[in-house]
């Protein structure tokens, strides 16, 4: 039995935090028909959340992702959407203008196309608290998250970043980082563990990355994470696992759990 929270956050047909464990595909696109492509394939298999990473979108304008967005709603029919511009500094595929990203993920909010956003604790409490008022009044589930590809911290500062994550405003808090050794690799499923118990009414999305740290996508559901990213077509972190492995690595995981 893993750790869940209290009451687990409804999203569509989904419950964040809730007994099942949940496998998003990312969709790693230039243009429109790559993203409408790799959308169909991840629909064939079933994930239960789709992340489009529209930082790799050739096009950076608000209509412009506002059309894509729709197009991709259409696509992947009833399967949530997370909707994703990440920073240059924690990942992005480009260097994007802070105001221009702003305006963008305003756009694709208000169109209400998408049913999650992911936003990095780093942009700073001007930038992100109009961005989260504005995805709650539009029905917008939030992902704050926290990505650090050099090391992963001590207990007490992952610990200490997950409570930043949840008092800044978190629906959904996330966090990963690389590990270095295997210690690392336990230290985050430690604190996620302790960090489900702490917030038990906050949903977990926390990872290892890399090689190394590929473990924590499948055996992070027995320590209180609730969502993993699984490869559908094409990668977004290092160390994710194809879709169908990670289903049955963690399903005999949680069968004798």
């Amino acid at each position: 039995m893993r750790p869940c929270v209290r009451r687990p956050l409804k999203i569509q047909s989904i419950e964040f935090g809730g007994p099942k464990p949940l496998f998003c595909v990312p969709l790693v696109a230039t243009d429109l028909d790559s993203l409408l492509a790799q959308g169909d394939v991840a629909r064939g298999l079933a994930p239960d959340l789709i992340e489009w990473r529209a930082d790799s979108y050739g096009n950076q304008s608000g209509d412009a992702l506002i059309e894509a967005a729709g197009r991709l709603r259409t696509a992947v029919r009833e399967i949530p959407i997370i909707f994703t511009l990440r920073i240059k500094a924690e990942g992005g595929a480009r260097l994007i203008d802070q105001g221009l990203r702003s305006s963008c993920i305003d756009a694709v909010l208000r169109s209400e196309y998408v049913d999650i956003v992911d936003l990095e604790l780093s942009n700073g409490r001007e930038f992100l608290k109009p961005l989260i008022d504005i995805a709650h009044k539009h029905g917008v589930s939030v992902v704050l998250s926290f990505h650090d590809f050099q090391k992963t911290g001590s207990h007490d500062d992952l610990l200490g970043t997950i409570r930043a994550l949840v008092e800044a405003g978190a629906d959904i808090a996330k966090i990963a980082c690389i590990p270095q050794t295997p210690e690392d690799v336990l230290r985050m499923l430690e604190v996620t563990f302790a960090a489900r118990k702490k917030f038990p009414n906050v949903p977990l999305c926390t990872m290892s990355m890399g090689k190394l740290g590929s473990i924590t996508r499948t055996a992070g559901f027995l320590f209180g994470s609730d969502m993993a990213f699984a490869v559908g077509q094409e990668v977004s972190a290092p160390g994710q696992i194809p879709l169908a492995d990670a289903r049955t690595i963690t399903e005999k995981l949680l069968s004798y759990a």
